[in-house]
């Protein structure tokens, strides 16, 4: 599972990918590190309540808490604010759980006819889609929402220091 991680970072470029009710997701974000070093997030998501509370704000330092869902693609968890108050709401993130699962459902359903569809196109190469579909839909039906559970965040907050009313 991946851990719960803090770093201090100042946003320099994203591009906005989709944005929903409940979160945003920014491809191609570049940011830059306390000692100057740019790096790049592929994609990150972001809860709403986050991005109207400026965690997202350009040029400005912040401290995310973050966890990892893929190499190079995040999930913006709290961030502190410029007055060290550490914004978060565990009620999105039980939302973005839930919906997750949902598209873990949908996508193994629609493994299998999806990847005899393709095979019919492609003389059978197709069928390399279902085994990926299952895995996709087993990674958001499970880990994911592990990862996202109250329980695991409030443990992860503990770790950090953070208390929660």
């Amino acid at each position: 599972m991946s851990d719960l991680n803090k770093i201090k970072v100042v946003v320099k470029n994203y591009d906005v990918q989709g944005s929903g009710d409940l979160d945003a997701l920014y491809s191609r974000v570049r940011l830059e590190d306390e000692q100057g070093n740019t790096f790049y997030f592929k994609q990150v998501v972001m809860p709403k309540y986050l991005r109207q509370h400026g965690a997202m704000a350009m040029n400005v330092p912040r401290t995310w808490f973050y966890k990892h869902v893929s190499k190079k693609s995040i999930v913006v968890i709290a961030f502190e604010n410029a007055s060290g108050k550490v914004e978060y709401d565990l009620g999105d993130l039980q939302l973005i759980a839930s919906s997750t699962v949902m598209k873990g459902i949908l996508m193994t359903i629609a493994a299998i006819p999806m990847g005899v569809i393709v095979a019919t196109a492609t003389y059978g190469v197709g069928l390399l889609l279902i085994p990926m579909g299952f895995w996709i839909g087993y990674r958001n039906i499970f880990k994911l929402p592990a990862m996202l559970g109250r329980k695991r965040i409030l443990s992860d907050f503990s770790v950090h220091g953070i208390t929660v009313r």
